[in-house]
């Protein structure tokens, strides 16, 4: 599996322009897009707060929606659909043998998903439903790329991939028309869906890529066959089943003890799962604990919101702060990371700065998940310092792979 992931065309001995590297493969702009996003999107949102916490109000906003759900439709369309697109545009061809994405034709997927970018900073500016199809068209043609490479070698394994980027469409869709007050709770209902995808997405690769990755890592250390991690296909179903049916009973308003019943059974299931994947043997190398980590933030997720529907214990908003700034970001991260480095010819070995950032999103997400909670009367600073430890884990990522995404392939010194 690292071999897969660190497989790229050599390309020729002359040393090519940057306007042809960055489009050379999918994870190049995409990943820098993400990074790049990921502050721009939570300085906006921490502006607000600030804002809001001084008791002002500002003289004028380009965006017409409550802000509260357009940060949360750009950290899951604009942020996490970004990652998303560099990862399977990337790994599928690994899997299938497919050609790349890459040239012109990559350039204007991610043109599209810039275009979604600037609507969505422009909703009050622009005709109600122009965010729409600008803010749309990107996912259903990341989509088509993605099944055109999918089909050169089917698996009914990775169809799911398919489906849930489908799924994410599905999600967008009604949140636009609750924007435009066709649906009503379509944003509500579209975000749900959208982080949902997200979560199920990480627990579908992290089934994979955590065990295999941790087992190699072990084996180079001369850990003992037995002490490797473990995988039990009735184990790995369940996650899967109860990750996606606790987001879909939310979404579509079931009852709060069967949500609450069903999220418990998904923690467990998890938490039974990443027992088994030996991480706290990994604890001398980051590239393969942050995994562990990220995925760590699945189980508080669905144990939180267990606890918010059967016991009134907590909130809801918290858990799902856990799914997105825990383990959606953290598992985005940890994933940009190791791939950057090995699909450009790098040892996957993280510099301290990137380290710091996978300690700084965890950060981020025990203030956002738990302060609040815990101190009540100092929220907004709380908050404030949640998005900051946020930003400055991904400006970390940005300013150490901005000239490896941009530069070119070079020999592994691993």
């Amino acid at each position: 599996m690292d071999h897969k992931l660190a497989q790229t065309s050599r390309g020729s001995s002359e040393p090519p322009r940057r306007a042809t590297i960055i489009f050379s493969h999918a994870f190049r702009p995409f990943f820098l897009a993400a990074g790049v996003y990921a502050v721009l999107a939570l300085t906006a949102w921490l502006s607000w707060i600030a804002i809001h916490a001084m008791g002002a109000m500002p003289a004028y906003l380009s965006v017409a929606e409550p802000l509260h759900l357009w940060h949360a439709h750009e950290m899951i369309f604009g942020f996490g659909a970004a990652a998303v697109g560099g990862f399977l545009l990337t790994a599928i061809p690994n899997w299938t043998g497919a050609q790349h994405s890459k040239g012109l034709g990559l350039g204007l997927m991610f043109a599209l998903w810039c275009a979604g970018r600037i609507a969505m900073w422009s909703t009050a500016l622009l005709p109600p439903a122009m965010p729409m199809f600008l803010d749309l068209a990107f996912l259903p043609v990341l989509g088509f790329a993605a099944g055109r490479q999918l089909a050169v070698q089917p698996a009914l394994r990775n169809v799911i991939f398919f489906v849930m980027v489908l799924t994410l469409i599905i999600g967008n869709f009604l949140y636009h028309m609750g924007r435009m007050e066709v649906i009503d709770e379509g944003m509500r209902i579209g975000v749900l869906l959208g982080l949902g995808t997200l979560i199920v997405m990480i627990v579908v690769i992290g089934g994979r890529v955590i065990p295999a990755f941790t087992t190699n890592a072990l084996r180079r250390q001369g850990v003992e066959e037995t002490r490797l991690p473990k995988r039990r296909a009735p184990v790995d179903v369940a996650s899967l089943v109860l990750s996606a049916s606790v987001f879909i009973l939310q979404a579509f308003g079931f009852d709060e003890y069967v949500i609450g019943v069903t999220a418990l059974c998904a923690a467990l299931a998890n938490l039974l799962r990443l027992s088994g994947w030996q991480g706290l043997a990994t604890l001398k190398q980051p590239i393969v604990w942050v995994l562990h980590l990220g995925y760590s933030w699945i189980v508080i997720g669905f144990a939180l919101l267990a606890a918010a529907h059967l016991a009134d214990w907590g909130s809801k908003v918290a858990a799902l702060h856990a799914f997105g700034t825990g383990a959606a970001g953290t598992m985005i991260l940890a994933i940009m990371t190791r791939a950057s480095l090995g699909h450009t010819g790098r040892a996957l070995e993280p510099s301290r700065a990137i380290v710091a950032a996978y300690v700084l999103v965890s950060v981020a997400a025990l203030l956002r998940c738990f302060g609040p909670s815990a101190a009540p009367q100092f929220y907004n600073e709380i908050m404030l310092a949640a998005g900051l430890a946020w930003i400055t884990a991904f400006a970390l990522f940005t300013i150490v792979f901005t000239p490896i995404l941009l530069g070119p392939r070079v020999q592994s010194k691993s």
